[in-house]
């Protein structure tokens, strides 16, 4: 998407699907901000081809530090505003940061899509290594 603006996901998704291939493997990679508009596309795609959600996570987007009075940037519109943090902001904001992960995560398992999150401030290969040997086992029937 051109800078500034937000980039359409379910858009990005139908031309995965379109013209239609092989039946393989496709990986979406998104931090999945905003609703879940993309939820029936990733559906139809993981009808035909086995699904990846990449989550990718920014801790500075699940919790607001209590740092007194900031100006917040929205860098789609432009527009900013003064917030005054306090114990109870930074608890509402973590609060509706879950809650939207968990519908995220809703969202994904019933597109059929396998999930993995990967988190900034964390060891992405690590990560990956712990989710491949994790959906190995699951294939394998457990165990091992």
């Amino acid at each position: 998407a051109p800078s500034g603006t937000r980039g359409d996901l379910t858009a990005a998704i139908e031309q995965l699907r379109r013209p239609p291939r092989r039946r393989g493997l496709a990986v979406v990679v998104s931090d999945f901000l905003g609703e879940p508009t993309w939820e029936a596309t990733l559906r139809a795609l993981s009808g035909r081809h086995e699904l990846l959600a990449v989550e990718v996570l920014d801790p500075r987007e699940l919790e607001l530090p209590d740092v007194g009075t900031v100006v917040l940037a929205d860098p789609e519109s432009g527009r900013q505003r003064e917030v005054v943090t306090t114990p109870l902001l930074c608890r509402e904001f973590a609060a509706a940061a879950a809650a939207h992960r968990d519908r995220v995560a809703v969202a994904l398992r019933r597109a059929g899509a396998a999930h993995l999150r990967l988190r900034t401030d964390s060891d992405w290969i690590a990560d990956v290594v712990r989710f491949a040997l994790t959906r190995k086992r699951a294939w394998s029937g457990g165990g091992r």
